[in-house]
């Protein structure tokens, strides 16, 4: 795991047609824009709706199964690098998944260094060895997560996709081409 700064996937964003909105002052959220996305999905339950337009997409399920379902996906789209990006400053991220993932080596490793950037947006990247410490983290900011700041965003190096992982759900997808969105859909569907 690595920080990068910002300006180091300015290019990877104009690639993929991200779009970012400032909402109040410390969060900022992503969507790709209908120019690059050929498909969107959501994966929601009664407690947390999904917003998706007409051209969304949307699966129901207990708030286990969008746990489980994250992570199954997660491992079909992580193929050696993945950008997670937070909604607000590292820091609140951090404090959200402080205790879960206590007993995770490789995360209290990095979170003793992680210090400078707890007051920056900087994305953080997962090479193929910190699969497992991705996974832990996206269940353990899904399970202890509360607020929309605490949220992060994904993105598969290589893969025209985007995922919006905010606690509790709903989580959000958009893909850049319909084979990768048929491909994921088996995750949440079988």
């Amino acid at each position: 795991m690595d920080f990068l700064t910002e300006q180091e996937i300015s290019d990877l964003l104009v690639e993929l047609g991200v779009q970012l909105r400032q909402e109040g002052d410390t969060s900022v959220f992503m969507e790709i824009d209908s120019g690059h996305t050929t498909a969107k999905h959501c994966l929601c339950n009664d407690l947390n709706r999904c917003d998706g337009d007409v051209g969304t997409s949307c699966f129901e399920m207990n708030a286990e199964t969008m746990i489980t379902s994250i992570t199954d996906a997660v491992h079909k789209i992580h193929e050696g690098r993945t950008l997670m990006i937070p909604v607000g400053k590292w820091r609140s991220m951090f404090d959200a998944v402080a205790f879960s993932m206590a007993s995770d080596e490789s995360w209290q490793e990095f979170d003793a260094s992680a210090t400078i950037k707890l007051n920056t947006r900087d994305p953080l990247l997962f090479e193929s060895g910190d699969e497992q410490t991705l996974v832990e983290l996206i269940k353990s900011l899904m399970t202890y997560g509360e607020t929309k700041e605490q949220g992060i965003f994904l993105i598969p190096v290589g893969a025209p996709l985007l995922i919006h992982v905010q606690p509790g759900g709903p989580v959000k997808f958009w893909f850049g081409n319909s084979a990768l969105a048929d491909e994921v859909r088996e995750v949440y569907t079988n």
